[in-house]
Formats: C-alpha cells, sequence, structure tokens
C-alpha cells in the first residue's frame, strides 16, 4: 500500500513573482534535497502549474507527518510585504489518499491506482465543500475516524498564526524546545508557550494514532 498526497496552494495565482519563489523554494527545500526533513522518508514528488503538489510515500505510516511539514512549512512563509501580520499569509490544502499503485512509473505525474485516484478525488471534494484536510482510503472504518480526527484538526489548524505553524514544524522535525529556541532566537520557556498555544498536545497523540491505524490496516 502506498499514500499519495495531493494538495494546492490557496489563491497561488494572486502571488507576485517573488512570493511565488519563495512558495516553490519552500517545496523543493522540503522534500527535494537529503535534509533532516527527509529523514526515514522515501517520497518521489511533483510540482505541476506552481500550485499543485502531489507526494508518493512507500510508507503510509508517516503520511498525515509528512503532510503537516508542508502544512507548516507553508503557513510560516512570511510575503515580502507582510512582515508585521502574524497569521499565516499563505494556506494549502491537503488531501491523503492510501491504497495501490497498479502502474508505477519514475514520475508521480504518469503512476495510476487507488491511491492516486482516493487522493485526487478527494481534493476535489474538499474545495466544493471547503475543507484543508481530508483521508480517503478503501476501509471504510478507516475513512469514518480519520473524518472525525481530521476535522478537529482542522480546527486546531485554523488557529495558527505563523509562529505557531514554525514551531510545530520544527517539532516535526525532532528538535527539542531548547534546540527551536536557538535556532529562532527564542528562549525555551516562549517555545514551550507557542508549543501549547499551537495544540501539540494534541497533535503528538494524533500521530501516533494515525501511524496505529495505518499500520494495522494497510501494511
Amino acid at each position: 500500500m502506498y499514500a499519495i498526497i495531493t494538495a494546492d496552494i490557496v489563491d497561488y495565482t494572486t502571488l507576485s513573482k517573488e512570493d511565488e519563489d519563495n512558495v516553490l523554494q519552500t517545496i523543493r527545500s522540503l522534500f527535494g534535497n537529503d535534509n533532516s526533513a527527509r529523514h526515514n522518508m522515501d517520497t518521489n514528488y511533483s510540482i505541476r502549474r506552481g500550485d499543485n503538489i502531489q507526494i508518493e510515500l512507500e510508507d503510509p505510516t508517516i503520511a498525515l507527518k509528512t503532510t503537516l511539514l508542508l502544512k507548516t512549512a507553508i503557513n510560516k512563509i512570511n510575503l515580502a510585504n507582510e512582515n508585521s501580520n502574524p497569521r499565516p499569509i499563505i494556506d494549502v490544502r491537503i488531501a491523503i489518499g492510501v491504497g495501490t499503485i497498479t502502474s508505477k512509473r519514475e514520475s508521480v505525474d504518469e503512476s495510476t491506482g487507488d491511491a492516486y485516484t482516493y487522493s485526487g478525488r478527494t481534493l476535489d471534494m474538499m474545495k466544493k465543500e471547503k475543507r484543508m484536510l481530508a483521508f480517503s482510503s478503501g476501509i471504510d472504518h478507516v475513512n469514518a475516524e480519520l473524518e472525525t480526527e481530521f476535522k478537529l484538526l482542522e480546527v486546531i489548524m485554523a488557529g495558527w498564526s505563523r509562529y505557531s505553524a514554525e514551531v510545530i514544524h520544527y517539532m516535526l522535525l525532532g528538535m527539542t524546545q531548547t534546540e527551536i529556541g536557538k535556532a529562532i532566537n527564542k528562549s525555551q520557556p516562549a517555545i514551550h508557550q507557542r508549543t501549547k498555544i499551537a495544540g501539540w498536545s494534541g497533535i503528538k497523540p494524533l500521530l501516533q494514532r494515525f501511524e496505529t491505524i495505518t499500520k494495522i490496516n494497510f501494511l
């Protein structure tokens, strides 16, 4: 079983060329280089038309973590003319599909299978229903549980500032609060407060639950 993450940047066409470049570089640096974000992640990805992203994962248990890495990387971007705005200025709509791949090719744009179908159709549905995160697979009880949990996660993410997204991003990379504080020149107590406000205490067990569900049902 594979996980396919399909995403699109909200209102991408309204961005300046400078800000488009910033978004593209953020995505490429996250998934395109041999850096800490890719540790234990066997990924294949593509960017189409600038605003459409597709990521293929051989390990479905890390799909939610990978999704949140993408989400937080995008949310923490500060546009050239928005230095004083604490709210995320750029957002991303993301669908996770888990299933088989019947025709696996070097380019994710050319591969086909249930995982691609679930992910693509779910993203289309999300646009109509104004959702920002959803999951689909061929197992109904998994879909039902994650539908509830993802809706709660959407509520948490809707309250994020750029600073919340930043601290969650670094937590997902496995950094300690002290390490994060040094990286962004903040005290450890300040980082602790940001993780609390961002809802990390709820996100962490959800990541663990997602890993358990997908391991039981898809591996």
